[in-house]
């Protein structure tokens, strides 16, 4: 009996032992997962301007971002164009902050003013420590205050550039090959414009911040998909020797959303 007490004893310390360090492993990768590593700042901005029509690229203002304070200034521009590659997906409270997100974007006039100062922000919270949920708390509240204002007209946000990595409905982000154009539509619904959810050929409703990131998205076509894919041959070879989960597939070129 007193040998059967000993071993059941030692079992119950292997096991909690097992938990601690599967425990302390699983912070160790959320850890590391926390932690962003400066992009090379010449495919940075390469990348962040492949959002943009070719016409808008050489006048566009470009930001890089720098982990330990967060975006700054590359290029200022005239066209007031502002294009940034998105490091953190701050909308999705129930995942950590991570590495792997890339998705570049470039915003018209009205949506630098406005839509990309809460990426800016994101970037200078992320790096005094704070995490997802913490940051997207600071972010909300400031929605719909004086120096915060939502956008004031209709305007665009590009994302035509070939390539890029971020949550969709999955628990983990998602690589794609999914060019499209992003129309400001505050507190518009899919109801108001026809919209049936995620369409590969129609205008539907993406609502990441309802009220303020509402958005009209609508896909390239296929063809012109193919020539961005084409024009951008060396820079999607670029992202995919800088990381492989940036590499272009069957998979990435057939994926959109409704996919996921």
């Amino acid at each position: 009996m007193k040998f059967a007490a000993y071993f059941l004893l030692f079992e119950m310390l292997g096991a909690t032992s097992l938990l601690a360090q599967m425990k302390s492993m699983e912070e160790r990768n959320a850890s590391s997962l926390l932690k962003l590593e400066r992009m090379p700042e010449s495919l940075e901005i390469r990348f962040a301007l492949s959002a943009a029509p070719p016409h808008l690229r050489d006048k566009a203002t470009t930001y890089v971002l720098d982990p330990a304070k967060g975006y700054v200034l590359h290029h200022q521009g005239t066209n007031g164009v502002s294009c940034i590659v998105v490091r953190s997906d701050w909308q999705f409270t129930e995942e950590w902050f991570r590495d792997d997100i890339f998705w570049a974007v470039c915003y018209d006039a009205e949506g630098s003013r406005t839509l990309l100062q809460d990426y800016l922000l994101t970037a200078e919270l992320r790096a005094q420590g704070m995490d997802a949920k913490q940051v997207h708390e600071q972010i909300t509240k400031r929605f719909g205050t004086a120096a915060y204002s939502n956008p004031a007209r209709t305007g665009v946000s590009y994302m035509l550039a070939p390539l890029m990595r971020g949550f969709t409905k999955a628990a983990q982000p998602m690589t794609m090959n999914m060019p499209h154009y992003m129309f400001y539509a505050p507190n518009l619904k899919d109801a108001d414009i026809g919209g049936n959810g995620f369409s590969r050929q129609y205008p539907f409703m993406l609502s990441m911040s309802p009220g303020r990131d509402d958005y009209i998205i609508l896909l390239v076509g296929e063809t012109e998909k193919e020539k961005i894919l084409s024009d951008s041959k060396d820079l999607l070879d670029d992202l995919c020797s800088y990381r492989n989960y940036l590499c272009t597939t069957a998979a990435t070129r057939a994926r959109t959303p409704v996919d996921d």
